[in-house]
This record gives structure tokens, C-alpha cells and sequence, in this order.
């Protein structure tokens, strides 16, 4: 009964955390709050993905594990999120249009871009390392099979979660589902957050 116990105990341990076998960092899925914490979390393929800050000289060594964007008139916001400090990295970016109020967003189709040639609607499109192919590939949200759920909007402070099915970029047979992604943000304390 001892065996089981222990058994039971290390798999609910197991959940909801991974490792990066290169560098020995163990991730967790941060809880969902709404207090402005600067924590992001999701779970893609079975692996638990988080900012971290890039490492080294790279391409962009100023560019943060999260940042917070959005357009000089407000008409849309976005959030974009690195693993630049793990060997194969991850980016995502959820777009959203003309955030006003606490609730749902229905994810649109993703046209893989970001900023001002986003377009007016709420997307998300994210890039992951593929080990089959040694490479990395795109996925993006699909048309009204995903939603952004906004809890908080208010200070400062910008918090909700994510679902959705995704399909990859050059295979239209290719589909994941994301069902537990969460962001928490303090807009003001952001640009000075660091993700280890």
C-alpha cells in the first residue's frame, strides 16, 4: 500500500512540470492568479513552457522572457512570450483586438503576424521546436475554436487564460490543443520583471 502511495505522490509531482534535459531547469505551470504576478504558463505537447529572459549575445539581447505591446491608439494589445534561455527556445504571441471589458474573446484564424500587420481581430500563433524534422514550426490559432478568457483589466493589472486548437503552419493535418494557458500581468512592473 506504501508502494502505491509513493507511486500516486510522484506522478501528481510530475504533473504539470518539465525539464530542459540541457540546461537541468525544471518548469512549472505558475497558478492562475489575478494579483499581477508577471507569470505566464502553458502546456504544449506535454511539455511546460514559460518566459525566460535570453541568454547570451543572440539576435535580440535586449529582449525580455515577456513583454507587453500594444498600439499608440489602444486598439489592440499584445503579449509576447520567449523561452530564450532553454536549448530550443519557444515564442508565442496572443493578439488581441480592441480589449475593453472582462470575458471571453473568440480566437480567429491566425495570419502568423504580429503588431500593426496583426489585423483587426484576436489571434494566437506561437513556434516550437519539432525534433522530427530538426527544426522549428509554427501553429496558429484556428477560427472560433478557441477562446481568451479576460479576468482582470483594471490598475494596471491584465490577467486571464487561453484554450484552443492550433494548426501548424505548413500542414493543414497538423493540430494541437492547448487547454491551460494563463497569463498574469502588472503592466507597470513588467518591463522591469526578470524570468530566470
Amino acid at each position: 500500500m506504501k508502494t502505491f502511495f509513493l507511486i500516486a505522490t510522484m506522478l501528481v509531482l510530475m504533473t504539470g512540470c518539465s525539464k530542459d534535459s540541457a540546461s537541468g531547469f525544471t518548469t512549472h505551470l505558475p497558478p492562475e492568479t489575478q494579483t499581477g504576478a508577471n507569470t505566464f504558463g502553458v502546456t504544449i505537447k506535454g511539455k511546460v513552457y514559460v518566459p525566460r529572459d535570453p541568454t547570451g549575445n543572440g539576435i535580440y539581447p535586449s529582449s525580455k522572457g515577456m513583454s507587453l505591446w500594444r498600439a499608440t491608439d489602444y486598439s489592440w494589445y499584445e503579449i509576447e512570450v520567449k523561452d530564450g534561455a532553454s536549448a530550443v527556445g519557444f515564442n508565442m504571441i496572443i493578439h488581441i483586438d480592441h480589449l475593453a471589458s472582462l470575458g471571453k474573446l473568440l480566437l480567429s484564424q491566425s495570419n502568423f503576424h504580429s503588431e500593426y500587420d496583426s489585423g483587426l481581430f484576436t489571434h494566437i500563433y506561437f513556434k516550437i521546436w519539432d525534433a522530427t524534422i530538426s527544426n522549428y514550426t509554427y501553429y496558429g490559432s484556428i477560427a472560433n475554436q478557441g477562446e481568451i478568457n479576460v479576468t482582470r483589466l483594471d490598475s494596471g493589472l491584465f490577467s486571464g487564460n487561453f484554450k484552443g486548437k492550433f494548426v501548424r503552419y505548413d500542414n493543414p493535418n497538423d493540430f494541437i490543443t492547448i487547454t491551460d494557458g494563463r497569463f498574469d500581468i502588472n503592466g507597470f512592473t513588467l518591463p522591469n520583471a526578470v524570468f530566470p
